[in-house]
């Protein structure tokens, strides 16, 4: 994946893709029984953030949401969006019982707390995943975790191109690092889609804006 690709600003997207079908009869895979239990922590998953969160190739993630959509349990929407330095379309997943995003912006930053929940769900000790989507704030995300045996939590945003930033969050995931390194607010912590995207470790791709 390239370093330049990111969710930058959501353009449109299509109708929600939903299939009624039975999960009674539904033969799962270890994989999409895994990718079930992620995807309702996370709300919504690309297929690579799964392939990425399960440690599998993005054909393997593939198959594990199509035995899903079959089963009646996930839909996807495509979104088309800025991406990077071009514009195209992305698949999100999320599960049936849960509504679509209200438009293609949210999709775009349900994509990227995607990502980073993607690294942070095999690194993190005691992790634990809540996304929040409100009016005011629109989708954000908090992340429980453990650090010298006390338990700590991080509120989550991830503005798109031409949203600002909250003030309360503790880490931001923009677009691009230029963007991290000059709208993040003084003290704060930041990363972005296009190092998300990247291998390495979350750790490594997490500053502070220190000026």
């Amino acid at each position: 994946m390239s370093k330049n690709v990111n969710y930058a600003k959501g353009i449109s997207m299509g109708a929600a893709q939903y299939r009624g079908g039975d999960s009674e009869s539904i033969d799962y895979t270890v994989r999409a029984f895994e990718l079930m239990e992620m995807l309702s922590e996370a709300t919504a998953l690309t297929t690579g953030a799964a392939a990425t969160a399960l440690g599998c190739s993005r054909q393997t993630a593939g198959t594990a949401f199509n035995s899903l959509w079959w089963a009646g349990m996930a839909r996807w929407v495509n979104v088309f969006a800025e991406i990077g330095q071009f514009k195209g379309q992305f698949r999100l997943w999320y599960p049936a019982d849960v509504r679509p995003p209200k438009d293609a912006q949210e999709a775009c930053r349900l994509a990227a707390l995607g990502l980073f929940y993607a690294l942070a769900k095999n690194e993190v000790p005691g992790f634990k995943w809540r996304v929040i989507r409100n009016g005011k704030h629109g989708v954000t995300a908090e992340m429980q975790f453990i650090v010298s045996d006390n338990i700590t939590q991080w509120v989550i945003d991830a503005p798109r191109r031409e949203e600002n930033p909250i003030t309360d969050a503790d880490v931001y995931i923009f677009p691009t690092t230029h963007e991290g390194k000059t709208l993040t607010p003084v003290g704060k912590m930041y990363t972005a889609d296009e190092l998300l995207f990247t291998p390495g470790e979350l750790r490594r791709k997490i500053f502070q804006r220190t000026s």
